[in-house]
């Protein structure tokens, strides 16, 4: 952690990437890599060429990438605002384009944490917070809105009206969507891809070997549409029906249950497995570097992460306006640029390059083919999912 003012434009960077090129382009290797293109001047950044650093990237789409409301850089001048989320990329990605420019905009100075639900649990009982503002869960959020640990955000202070394309929770503002879809090796297949989990799951039409996340989250959601259970009906979740749906595609999948997000991209790479489910942004990098690799979009699960204020948070005046401004469709529309997530503002899809609004899961025309996860239903099953998921896929067959 460190403490970032406007005047930090190049802090050390926490993860390390080499973007590949290669100039044998097909058609399908081609989107992938003119979103690379697109990106390359935003992720080079100062300091190792090995690295992309954390260069101040401001929200392109207005003058001099000002941010309408927010011209006053003395505004939090003398003031820190403590923020968090989790690590790797996606941290990196909101340094660069919400942080770091709010320093900017606001002259506040920064302080960085790490999300950690214990650490807010424990610090905001004893009247202390750790972060002003930080990135959660929607699960988490929904089972906590009403435990007393998240200040009530006032739609008017943030604008919540301009979060159009996806619901607002209690007690939380949506911070960027991302999917778990469907992924496969295009160069071992046929003219045909599996464009349902009914397909995924047939072994006959499409051989091959599998992959799926090892948690219920999303697996049990494919498992239920491979039974053939429409989008509308998915929840409330049948998890036993669930259960024998698994158990029906487990010797295709052996010891691939994927644990690490990376897990996925690296086995498709490889060749280890032909179909996977993964997060839609690691594909997104996987062809960045060439990989031949691609995604359906068809029938991926939905998900937003959330930013929540800690109630007693002392730099809570600051956290409702650093809200307001990540959530505006300039700052959307730079973050998604940096790393594709889903902005959560449709107004951010008029300041990107359609090279760049092909991979995110809100674009229009995408959106529309994804599940929304039921947070409440989660919220409610969570713990009831993880061990009915562990007891009978893998405790079970180790007995």
């Amino acid at each position: 952690m460190g403490v970032y003012s406007r005047k930090h434009a190049c802090p050390e960077p926490e993860w390390r990437h080499r973007v590949g090129f290669n100039a044998n382009l097909n058609r399908r290797r081609f989107v992938g890599l003119s979103l690379a293109g697109a990106m390359a001047g935003v992720t080079a950044g100062c300091g190792d060429d090995d690295s992309p650093s954390s260069p101040l990237v401001p929200p392109r789409g207005t003058p001099d990438g000002i941010v309408p409301g927010f011209t006053d850089p003395d505004r939090w001048a003398g003031r820190t605002l403590r923020v968090g989320a989790w690590g790797g990329e996606v941290r990196d990605a909101l340094r660069q384009a919400v942080w770091q420019p709010f320093a900017s905009a606001t002259g506040c100075d920064l302080f960085e944490v790490a999300t950690d639900y214990g650490q807010l649990k424990n610090s905001t009982e004893s009247g202390e917070p750790y972060a002003d503002v930080l990135v959660v869960d929607a699960v988490w959020a929904v089972a906590h809105a009403a435990s007393g640990l998240l200040t009530p955000i006032e739609p008017e202070s943030v604008d919540l009206a301009a979060i159009k394309l996806l619901p607002v929770l209690a007690n939380a503002v949506p911070a960027y969507a991302y999917a778990m879809v469907s992924a496969y090796r295009w160069d071992d297949l046929p003219s045909e891809v599996p464009e349902t989990w009914t397909a995924w799951w047939n072994r006959e039409h499409f051989p091959g070997d599998r992959s799926l996340w090892k948690g219920p989250l999303g697996t049990f959601e494919f498992a239920l549409l491979a039974d053939g259970v429409p989008p509308s009906d998915l929840y409330p979740l049948n998890m036993p029906r669930a259960i024998e749906r698994l158990k029906a595609i487990s010797g295709a999948i052996g010891d691939h249950w994927w644990e690490s997000g990376r897990e996925p991209v690296t086995w498709l790479s490889q060749n280890r497995v032909q179909f996977s489910s993964a997060w839609h942004y690691r594909v997104v990098a996987g062809q960045r570097d060439a990989r031949p690799i691609d995604l359906v979009w068809n029938q991926g699960l939905l998900l937003v992460d959330q930013w929540v204020i800690p109630a007693g948070a002392e730099g809570a005046d600051m956290a409702v306006d650093f809200l307001h401004y990540a959530s505006s469709a300039e700052v959307q529309a730079s973050l998604a640029r940096i790393v594709p997530l889903g902005p959560v503002v449709g107004a951010a899809f008029n300041f990107l390059e359609p090279a760049i609004a092909a991979h995110l899961p809100t674009a229009p025309g995408t959106i529309d083919l994804l599940v929304p996860q039921d947070v409440a239903w989660w919220a409610s099953h969570n713990e009831e999912a993880n061990q009915l998921f562990t007891s009978e896929l893998f405790e079970a067959s180790d007995g």
